[in-house]
């Protein structure tokens, strides 16, 4: 059986070490008339964590820089 890597990478992830603007959202209520579930709000934490912690280390090319950096980084 495969070892499960990512979930308790992103469970360890402190919603405080989040900036505010990935905090900010209402995982519980889905519309006026539905609640999720606590699965349901672990899953929407651990997914936001997920792509918080792949999208926190993607740097944009600089303007000024050189082209072979960006090359790099891209390899």
């Amino acid at each position: 059986m495969s070892k499960i890597l990512l979930q308790p990478m992103v469970e360890a992830i402190e919603e405080s070490s989040l900036p505010s603007a990935w905090t900010g959202l209402d995982l519980e209520t889905f519309s006026h008339a539905k609640m999720l579930r606590d699965y349901q709000q672990a899953a929407l934490r651990n997914a936001r964590n997920a792509l918080w912690k792949y999208y926190e280390a993607f740097v944009d090319y600089q303007l000024g820089e050189p082209l072979a950096l960006n090359e790099q980084r891209k390899a």
